[in-house]
């Protein structure tokens, strides 16, 4: 994994905490999440180029950096962002077993294997290369995140490095029962303009504990899309990113991550997934594979254009991050859809729009695939 340049996403310059919302399919505003996924961060880069590229539209309206990912290599691939501690990216589980042999340790762990959600980037290396756990880890944020403890002892900021009046013991319970997010709903009250009636309702909002935020990883195929990247994550760091930016919900400023070290062991026959995925035709014959191990998301919401009202983007199905694909076939693509709603295939006509598509232009997701390799070994039966 060291061909994966590193970002962190810190809070701006005038606030101490990041914090976004990161809004969950369904009714209201009251779920949120802790990641933000690759398809939307690929949605928001792209409506940030609009802002920059107008004038290199093409008859479709396709701005010039969505052209370059449609087909072909794409000049980049990203991860979705993912929760960091410090300077260690959280990286998704994979789907692989964890080998834990020690009953001992097993029974410490008990119900944390289900809890489990983020490795550290040593317990991840470990788990794709087949290695045992021999030693018990750190369990923080209610047992979601699992890392070493001479990962932990690298911490330099408060509040999780160790007090030198701190022993073992007291620093592992206390970093175990700090939180690295909050996710916590706010009141808000909306009146009515013309009534003057009032509303009440919530809105889930995550923020980051001081030292904690967000990592993101890119792989450039082309080095000299580099500056652009970064000239997108700066304007996108001013505009937020997820809902709720009017309120001051996702605004961030970003700096160069430490490089992750590569897993061990030769490149195998599969991979883990690092973003989400939506395989092309070609490609979905690799998910029927005896070696593959995945789960699926459905992945809906909102569009919103100007001069256009509010519509839901068509659904679509994604192969979730931390799933295993084989790659003996082929290195997963993935491809990059346009969602806009199209009522010609609807069975129904749109009240306003008829039987005409929801926007002039396209809405995209990506769902092109940034994987890290799993060195081959055997699995106990």
């Amino acid at each position: 994994m060291n061909d994966l340049t590193v970002y962190y996403l810190t809070p701006p310059p005038d606030r101490r905490t990041l914090c976004c919302h990161f809004g969950r399919q369904g009714i209201g505003l009251e779920e949120t999440g802790e990641t933000f996924p690759s398809d939307s961060f690929f949605a928001a880069l792209v409506a940030q180029a609009v802002t920059l590229d107008d004038a290199d539209l093409d008859a479709d309206g396709v701005p010039a950096l969505a052209r370059a990912f449609c087909a072909g290599e794409p000049p980049l691939r990203h991860s979705s962002l993912f929760p960091r501690l410090g300077d260690l990216p959280l990286l998704p589980r994979p789907a692989l077993p964890l080998n834990v042999a020690d009953e001992t340790l097993r029974a410490r762990i008990g119900k944390g294997f289900k809890r489990l959600k983020y490795l550290s980037p040593a317990l991840f290396a470990a788990v794709c290369a087949g290695r045992p756990i021999t030693a018990a880890p750190l369990m923080l944020q209610g047992g979601k995140v699992w890392m070493t403890e001479a990962e932990a002892r690298t911490l330099t900021v408060d509040p999780w490095r160790r007090q030198l009046s701190e022993s073992d013991e007291a620093w592992k319970r206390r970093l175990e029962t700090t939180p690295i997010w909050s996710i916590l709903s706010e009141p808000h009250v909306t009146v009515d303009r013309v009534s003057c009636a009032s509303a009440y309702y919530e809105v889930g909002r995550v923020t980051f504990a001081p030292g904690a935020g967000l990592a993101l990883l890119v792989r450039f195929v082309d080095p000299a899309w580099r500056p652009r990247f970064e000239q997108l994550l700066d304007l996108l760091g001013h505009s937020g990113l997820g809902g709720r930016r009017s309120s001051g919900s996702g605004a961030f400023a970003w700096q160069p991550g430490k490089a992750l070290d590569a897993i061990p062991g030769a490149a195998g026959t599969r991979v883990v997934l690092l973003s989400r995925y939506l395989p092309a035709q070609d490609e979905i014959a690799a998910l029927r594979s005896p070696e593959a191990a995945y789960q699926l998301v459905t992945v809906g919401g909102w569009l919103f254009s100007p001069g256009q009202m509010p519509q839901r983007r068509q659904r679509v199905r994604m192969v979730a991050e931390g799933s295993v694909l084989d790659v003996r076939a082929a290195a997963p693509r993935g491809q990059v859809i346009d969602v806009r709603p199209d009522y010609r295939k609807s069975t129904r006509a749109h009240p306003v729009l008829g039987r005409d598509v929801g926007t002039p232009h396209p809405v995209y997701r990506s769902g092109l695939a940034l994987t890290a390799p799993i060195p081959d070994w055997k699995e106990a039966s």
